[in-house]
């Protein structure tokens, strides 16, 4: 359960920006793009079990709600400009709380996208952080993501890629997107990779007494084993890799 709601709110995090209705270019995946939703749009998108609500306040700015695998609710706000012919940016804020146990989520982030809505590259980072004593949930620590869409007739092929540098995370998904209903809706269906670098930590001693405390260097004695803090080497990748399916239409 930790480990699912932890990747649940670096899931929602990423993909909580607006869209554009020209060909939905603020969006990616999971991730935003630096193009944003018009005033007074509105749009529903549904990754697996994450759903996602987005209104258009003005040309620049826009606000959400939405729900992390029902696990949790949060809302957000982002700002969007354009500052040169093929450069635009946004930033924003995503917060909320878990539904199970106390706590708070919360990811400040910001991108900047290089193109056009057919075809794009993004930069983007953010600072996750979920902290929840009960759950015992204590994350802080950035993420960066590269991402891009480049459009062929009504299909189109979107990719994007994280990095959490203080886990060693890396995530991956290339997809494909198909337009349908005059490109007021889409579907993006690929796949995503999850790898983790292995860490392998060096034994200090072994507590006998189940103190915290190193009483001897004999594995024959038993006890605790007790770890350094710090890996001392790496011995490759676990790497998980699932199906992407994903919706989204304006309202």
């Amino acid at each position: 359960m930790k480990k699912l709601l932890i990747a649940a709110s670096l899931f929602v995090s990423f993909g909580a920006a607006a869209q554009t209705s020209n060909g939905h270019a603020s969006r990616y995946v999971f991730s935003p793009s630096g193009f944003g939703i018009e005033k007074d749009s509105a749009y529903l998108n549904v990754v697996g079990p994450l759903v996602d609500f987005q209104y258009g306040v003005s040309d620049h700015f826009s606000i959400g709600i939405g729900t992390p695998l029902f696990l949790g609710v949060y809302g957000t706000a982002s700002y969007h400009t354009q500052i040169a012919e093929k450069l635009h940016v946004k930033a924003g804020m995503l917060a909320g709380v878990p539904i199970i146990g106390n706590g708070i989520f919360s990811l400040p982030f910001a991108v900047a996208t290089y193109g056009t809505p057919e075809n794009q590259f993004s930069i983007g980072g953010g600072y996750m952080s979920f902290n929840s004593s009960d759950l015992g949930i204590n994350v802080s620590e950035p993420a960066v993501n590269i991402a891009g869409f480049h459009q062929m007739g009504r299909l189109g092929f979107v990719y994007e890629a994280w990095y959490l540098p203080e886990t060693r995370s890396a995530i991956l998904s290339p997809n494909f997107r198909i337009y349908t209903h005059n490109s007021r809706r889409y579907w993006n269906f690929g796949f995503a990779s999850f790898a983790n670098r292995i860490a392998e930590y060096g034994i200090l001693g072994y507590d006998l007494n189940w103190d915290g405390i190193v009483d001897t260097q004999d594995p024959n004695l038993g006890g605790n084993t007790i770890y350094t803090e710090e890996p001392v080497s790496y011995a490759g990748w676990t790497r998980f890799v699932a199906p992407t399916l994903t919706f989204a239409m304006y309202l």
